[in-house]
């Protein structure tokens, strides 16, 4: 009987993008996985001409949603809320896959012109595609919709360089899981991102008390993505693992498959390496506090440790959107000569990271990424020319732990 599923997936693929065929191949792992009755799995893709529903490997037939938008936050909510009906089960897995390449141009032009600001968009500013182009590479629409309307081309620029857009996309998403959990009446077993950078303590923490497990990566994620086919095989043969044990067995298993796949690492437009965390959040609220008390030091202290925070920070693993490894951060403040005023709360950050409490999996592919924890945090090094992004403070981790405060105080007193 369909209401027997232990598991149901419900995977979002927001391929409104230049990543259409990438998605193409990614459901037809999916449909190679070795399914039963116990684990269902409910798919939609969207591309620039129609957006599909299908079931996969049950009776109810796939369906043509046609052209709508698969960045709008109520197009999720809908495909989740058909999913639970279609597909009732004991646990639900949400899995978010974009991030491939970004939202086209012309959609991105379509919107500026629904759209227009007191300085209009250029033909030029859309056709930025580099790799930090924040811009072009946002999950929700509404978070590019922010964006582009920035009065003018300069905040439109700082917008799309300092994490703005990374800082909204973790409030839409947090809003949106919020609403699942809700229409679902209890949080969401397991939250997964095929996604890229988007493994970070905003993100993590702005899901708390919606979601049980997190999944994500730190790095950019190669187009190939989660190995769905022996993912999905692996849970039908096991369908009563609890969603601990699912994060653990994600974890295992990307880093297997890109350890076995062998890319050229670093060339051809691939990342390093891989990187991929899996997070219990009942935990994110212990590494929160301790992040806010190494905070709180850091800002009363900024003084005598500003060239410290700063020799931390160039050693510490940079990714994009202005990103750092929280981990690797706070190893050089533990260890760092001159330190001594933050070792004991850097030292806390780090017992956080490593309390199996919060962190159930994180593993990586890739000597560049020996000194990684899994888990970035936002971290714009002063003198880069930019502001501190005025969305973040909006995060709920920076609400409670005090970390744009650090990030002004740190700015202030190196600039």
């Amino acid at each position: 009987r369909m209401d027997n599923a232990d598991w149901t997936w419900m995977i979002y693929l927001a391929t409104h993008n230049d990543a259409v065929e990438v998605g193409e191949a990614s459901v037809a792992r999916m449909q190679r996985a070795v399914l039963n009755d116990r684990v269902r799995v409910l798919v939609q893709q969207a591309t620039p001409a129609r957006t599909v529903r299908r079931a996969i490997d049950m009776a109810t037939p796939d369906t043509d949603l046609g052209p709508i938008d698969s960045g709008a936050p109520e197009t999720l909510l809908d495909f989740i809320s058909w999913a639970a009906k279609t597909a009732p089960a004991r646990r639900y897995a949400l899995v978010l896959w974009s991030h491939g390449s970004g939202w086209e141009p012309r959609e991105i032009e379509r919107m500026a012109q629904q759209n227009p600001a007191t300085v209009p968009v250029t033909p030029g500013e859309l056709q930025q595609r580099g790799p930090e182009d924040s811009g072009g590479q946002v999950f929700f629409s509404s978070t590019l919709r922010e964006l582009i309307t920035r009065p003018t081309p300069s905040e439109r620029a700082i917008a799309r360089d300092d994490g703005s857009g990374h800082s909204l996309d973790t409030l839409e998403l947090g809003r949106v899981v919020a609403q699942a959990a809700r229409s679902l009446g209890r949080p969401l077993d397991f939250v997964g991102m095929n996604a890229c950078q988007m493994s970070c303590a905003e993100v993590a923490y702005q899901l708390r008390g919606n979601a049980e497990v997190y999944v994500a990566s730190a790095e950019d994620m190669p187009a190939e993505g989660w190995p769905f086919d022996d993912l999905l095989t692996r849970l039908a043969a096991a369908p009563d693992m609890d969603a601990a044990a699912l994060g653990q067995l994600v974890v295992e298993r990307y880093c297997a498959t890109f350890r076995e796949i062998g890319l050229p690492w670093g060339t051809e437009g691939l990342p390093n390496g891989v990187t991929l965390t899996a997070l219990k959040l009942d935990g994110i609220p212990l590494l929160a506090s301790a992040a806010g008390a190494l905070a709180n030091t850091l800002r009363e202290h900024i003084g005598e440790l500003s060239d410290v925070i700063w020799a931390a920070h160039r050693k510490a693993h940079k990714f994009k959107f202005q990103l750092y490894d929280l981990a690797s951060f706070c190893h050089v403040l533990a260890t760092e000569p001159g330190a001594d005023l933050a070792g004991e709360s850097a030292r806390a950050v780090l017992a956080a990271l490593a309390n199996p409490a919060l962190t159930l999996a994180s593993d990586h592919v890739g000597a560049a990424y020996a000194t990684v924890g899994g888990l970035t945090t936002y971290l714009l090094p002063p003198g880069a020319g930019l502001p501190i992004s005025p969305y973040y403070t909006s995060t709920a981790y920076a609400k409670n732990t005090g970390w744009g405060d650090f990030l002004a105080a740190y700015h202030a007193s190196v600039g």
